[in-house]
């Protein structure tokens, strides 16, 4: 049986709008970024790439949150 999973991080509901794409700014280099990644290494030149979508969805409310995503949440 499947273990429950977090709505907000199941992947099997996300929608393509979820995934974004975008240019790194130091190579050109095409970066493919779910709405869950902050950052992602460019394969082609090393740069962090912050995700402009980025999407925490339910960090902000949950009580799990930081047991889950490894966010702290202001009391």
């Amino acid at each position: 049986m499947d273990r429950p999973r977090c709505p907000g991080q199941d992947q099997r509901s996300w929608k393509p709008g979820d995934i974004v794409y975008v240019s790194c700014p130091g190579c050109g280099a095409e970066l493919e970024l779910w709405k869950d990644e902050p950052v992602l290494p460019c394969r082609g030149c090393g740069l962090d790439v912050r995700n402009p979508s980025l999407d925490p969805g339910c960090a902000e409310w949950c009580a799990a949150a930081d047991r889950c995503l490894g966010v702290v949440r202001e009391p």
